[in-house]
This record gives structure tokens, sequence and C-alpha cells, in this order.
């Protein structure tokens, strides 16, 4: 019977989890000690982009542990219990965001060959605006990365008793150490072996409780009864914490916001050596992240029917929290006598979680070097000296997401709560660049003031709908006493919406886009009015090929300016002294290859 409180670590699970867990980081912390000095990393861009000559399916996964993190996996399952499979969905409107990345904005990114996406900010209207987007996005990631290390500590707090906070401290050190020491390279690497041992531990949880609980056919059943099993929800409310609408929709724009411009993403695009690669690589994200989210649904189907089917334990009525799979895991190992399954799960949960915060890590110190201090601050010090201040960065950003567990662990849903808060500065990112690639008219000013306020409008409604959660605002989850008739349970005492004001109800699922078309329309009126048409760049290759047709002829005649500038001002670069030195004998070279 499945109760909601199972827990527990055999012996049996800490070999797994031990030995699934060293051979996951093993790879970066070699690629620390010993693999950077062999592969000749020799200044700041080379540690932070791989040479841009990383191979195409190892970035590919990386990109999937970009975004597949601990969150997906506990907090996915979570959701499908307690409000239905329309959740689903979302996987409609990450192919279509995958589409319009490939067709939208990786086209500019790969024809500049950019250090940094928010570098493009600068080329197309100044240093100003670089700046403003650079210090939205890491205020975004020191949001969002104390989820990333909470999420992991849960799940191994339930199973072992193990403190969450000792936990946490334990996941920084193993990831700042290869981060800081390895670069993109050791991270890449790290992330595919990690990315796959999530994958390993998703799949065996599923099947595994499929089969305890006594097939597909069973969960079908049992699902459809409930009405979990239904999609057919497509309520135009805001309101309405899940519908078809807003998981295809919302999940279609906040997915792009992410995807498109976010360095973390980016980063990788252009650590590849090709347009083509890039796009190949999107495409192998696409199918893994669909595949990771069809995964965490079935194992929250699954995880339903075995609680229906065991008696409708109290411990387990909806609304339950992110401590559903990780009981459920062990519910599964104990019925199907599988020592040592919760130990892999648990490998795979910390495998996403250590690929995400590393994979976040790398990417803000690209952003404090490359945008903070070399664009905006104009100031330029010796290589060996910036890759020490990016390490510093590196090492400074992970304690403080440590620190920031204590708020987090104060809010509830962490799948609702990571997605409100990535939106603050994702959608008002994606605004500024969409503004960029397919809005001539607009300039600094425009940009600005576009960015200003769609992050005050989705900072206002994220934040005010997880003030409302902590006050007890709650959506009731879906009827179940039709399946539990002989169950007598306490009503639960949720806060009167009516009681709330109407933006700090919507679904989690909206705040993305409000921002997104809040920063479109402002930025598009304010560049209208008050930009100077002659201080905007018109260079074909700064804006999208979808609206080359639009572009005035000045834009077309001056097609590739700027990346000839580019050119030239890189050929005009002396070279820089090694970021990691190694044998005297070694001559390095900018491009990363040595001679001997």
């Amino acid at each position: 019977m499945f109760t909601m409180t199972e827990g527990g670590f055999g012996v049996g699970d800490f070999v797994a989890f031990g030995f699934l867990c060293l051979a996951s980081c093993a790879g970066g912390l070699w690629y620390s000690a010993i693999g950077s000095r062999t592969k000749a990393v020799v200044d700041i861009r080379d540690y932070l982009l791989g040479g841009r000559a990383m191979s195409t399916f190892p970035v590919a996964m990386s990109l999937i542990a970009s975004y597949v993190s601990g969150v997906t996996i506990l907090g996915t399952p979570a959701e499908i219990y307690n409000y239905g499979s329309q959740y689903w969905l979302v996987v409609v409107g990450v192919s279509l965001s995958c589409v319009v990345v490939a067709t939208v904005y990786l086209p500019v990114f790969c024809t500049l060959r950019l250090s940094s996406s928010y570098e493009y900010l600068e080329l197309r209207f100044n240093r100003h605006v670089r700046a403003v987007a650079s210090i939205l996005f890491l205020l975004d990631e020191v949001l969002f990365l104390p989820m990333v290390i909470y999420v992991p500590a849960l799940a191994f707090n339930q199973l072992t008793g193990f403190n969450v906070y000792a936990v946490g401290g334990v996941m920084v050190a193993i990831c700042g150490l290869y981060t800081v020491l390895g670069g993109l390279r050791a991270v890449v690497w790290t992330d595919s072996v990690q990315t796959g041992i999530m994958f390993i531990g998703v799949m065996l949880v599923a099947a595994a409780g499929t089969i305890a609980v006594g097939g597909v056919r069973v969960i079908l059943d049992v699902t459809g009864e409930s009405g979990r099993l239904s999609i057919s929800n497509w309520d135009f409310s805001p309101y309405v914490r899940q519908t078809g609408w807003g998981s295809v929709v919302g999940g279609f724009l906040y997915w792009t916001c992410f995807n498109s411009v976010n360095q973390t993403m980016v980063q990788r695009y252009i650590a590849l050596p090709s347009k083509r690669k890039a796009i190949i690589a999107l495409a192998i994200f696409c199918m893994g992240a669909i595949l990771a989210i069809s995964l965490c649904v079935w194992c929250g189907l699954a995880a339903w029917a075995a609680w229906v089917r065991g008696g409708c334990a109290p411990a387990g009525r909806p609304l339950v929290d992110d401590r559903l799979l990780p009981a459920f895991v062990t519910y599964v190992s104990r019925v199907q006598h599988l020592p040592g399954l919760a130990g892999v799960f648990l490998a795979g949960v910390f495998g996403a979680g250590l690929s995400s915060l590393s994979a976040v890590l790398n990417a803000c110190a690209l952003v404090a070097v490359e945008d903070i201090m070399h664009g905006w601050l104009r100031l330029r010090l010796r290589p060996l000296v910036e890759g020490l201040l990016a390490r510093a960065v590196t090492a400074t950003l992970a304690l403080l997401s440590l620190l920031m567990l204590v708020v987090i662990t104060k809010l509830g849903g962490v799948l609702g709560v990571a997605t409100a808060l990535s939106a603050i500065a994702a959608s008002s990112t994606c605004g500024m660049f969409t503004l960029g690639m397919a809005c001539w008219w607009v300039g600094p000013r425009g940009a600005i003031a576009g960015a200003v306020a769609g992050a005050v409008v989705a900072a206002t409604v994220s934040l005010g709908t997880q003030a409302a959660a902590a006050h007890g605002l709650r959506e009731p989850p879906m009827d179940y006493a039709m399946q539990c008739p002989n169950a007598t349970f306490q009503p639960p005492v949720y806060l009167d919406p009516e009681e709330v004001f109407p933006l700090f109800r919507i679904s989690y699922h909206w705040i993305a886009p409000l921002g997104l078309v809040t920063t479109l329309c402002v930025g598009s009126a304010v560049g209208w009015l008050c930009d100077r048409r002659q201080g905007v760049p018109l260079d074909a290759e700064l804006f999208t090929p979808a609206v080359w047709r639009l572009l005035p002829a000045e834009a077309r005649d001056n097609a590739g300016v700027t990346r000839r500038n580019l050119a030239s001002k890189a050929a005009d670069t002396p070279p820089s002294a090694p970021l990691i030195v190694g044998q005297a004998s070694d001559k390095i070279e900018m491009n990363g290859e040595s001679s001997r």
C-alpha cells in the first residue's frame, strides 16, 4: 500500500548512489585537474566557450541538463498527481519554441559568432542596454539557483534523513570545484554523463512503477476514472492553474524566452563550430526535453494509481508536495524487491541538479566577465587575472545560492515557483532581443524602457503570486471522492481567491507571456516616439531573416558591415597570455592549438 510516508535507504542504495555519483563527477574533476592542461586552455574565452570546437551530442546533452533539472523530475509528478495530465501539453509548446529559436534567433547568433548573447545588444543598441540585460540575467539566476540545489537535497533528506542544508553544501562543493577549475569543457562532458544517469533513473522508476501498480492498463483505467488522464480543459481563464491554452501558449512563450536568448543556452549554441550543428543540438534537446517531461508525467499518473489502489491513505491525499516521487520510488523498490532502485533514482536527481547548477554557474561567469567587465565597464585585465575573477564569480554565486535555501524552503510547489521566478528576467530579456532583431525602428531608449516595464510587471505578478501562495492561496486539486468513497478526510482550508488582487491569482504559465508582451508593447511605442532613426544601426545581419524583406534598403546595403568590423577587431587583438599555465616549453596560441 502506497501511503506517501515511505522512505529509507538501504546498503544497495548507498552503493548504487555512490558509484553513479562518483562516475558522473569523475570526468569533470579529471578534466579540471589534468584535461584542461592537455587541451591548452589559453584565455578566458576558451575557458568559457570551450574553444568553439565542442562536439554536437555532448552539447545537446548539456542543453537538456540546462533545463531538465531536479525541479522537473520532482515537480512534474506532483503537479500531475494533484491537477491531472493537462500540463503534459507543454511538450507542444516545447516543440514550437525550438522551431522558432532555430529560424528566428539562432541565425543571428551563428552569423555574428559572438562570445556572449548579450554582446548582440551592444552591437544593435549600446553598452548600457547590454548591461541591463546582463544584470537581469544574473538576478534571475540568483533566484533560480537555490531551487536547483533544494530539490535534490530535499529528495536526499526524505530518503536518508540527512540535513537539507548539509546536502546542499556538499552539492555546491562538488559542482563548484569542477566548474571553477575546468570551464565549459568540464561542464559539458560532465553534463553528458549526468544527463544519461538522470534518464536511466527516471526510466527505471517509470518502468518498475508501472509493473508495481499492475501494468499500463491499470494506470490508464484508474487515472481515467478520476479525470486525471484528460487533456480537454481549454478554459480561457488565466486564473485556472492548468489549461490547454496555458500549457501550449504559455509553455511555448516561456520556453521560447528561455531557449532563445538565455546565456546558459546560447553559450552552448555558439560553442559549436557551425549553425547546422547548433540546429542538430537544438533538435536533440527538443526530443530529450519531451522525453523527460513525458516520463515524469507518467510517474505522476503511476503514483496516483498506486495511492488509489492502496486504499487512499490520508498522508497521500492531494495536495501533495514535491516529496511524492521519492516516496513512490521507495514504495516501488519495496514491492518489486529492487534494492538499489532508490539509489539509482537519487543519483539521477543529483545528476540533473549538478548539471543545471554547473551550466548556470559557468554562464554567469561569462556574463560577469564579458558583458559587465568588458562590455559595460570597459575594463580589461591580464588573462590570468580575468580567469581568476571568473572563478571567483562562480564560487560566490554558488555560496549565495546555498544561503538562499533558507528562503526557498518556505515556499511550496517547486515547479510553479521555479517557472514563476525564472520568468521575471527571461521574459523581459527575450523581449529586448526580439525588439532588436525584428523592430528596426527601436533604439536604446525603447529597449531599456520595454525591459524595465516588462521586468517590473513580471516581478510584481511573480512575487505577488508567491506571497499569496505563502498565505494559503491554493487551487483545489482535482476531485478524488469518487475513487475514495470510504475515506474520511478533513477538508483543507484555502484562502478565498476573491480576497487576493486579480493579478496575483493568475497561473504561473502566463507570467512569462505577460512580461514579454509588456516589453514588446512598451519598447515598440517608446522606440517609435523617442528613438532617433539616424542613431539606429541598420545592418541586415543584426536582424532575423524573417524580417529581411521588410527592412529599409539601407539595412540590406550594409549587410555584413558589423561582422566584418568584429573580424577586423579580433585580428588586431594581440595574443593573450595563458590562463592555465602549462609547462614552460609549451607555446600556446589564441585559437587554442598548441605547438611544440
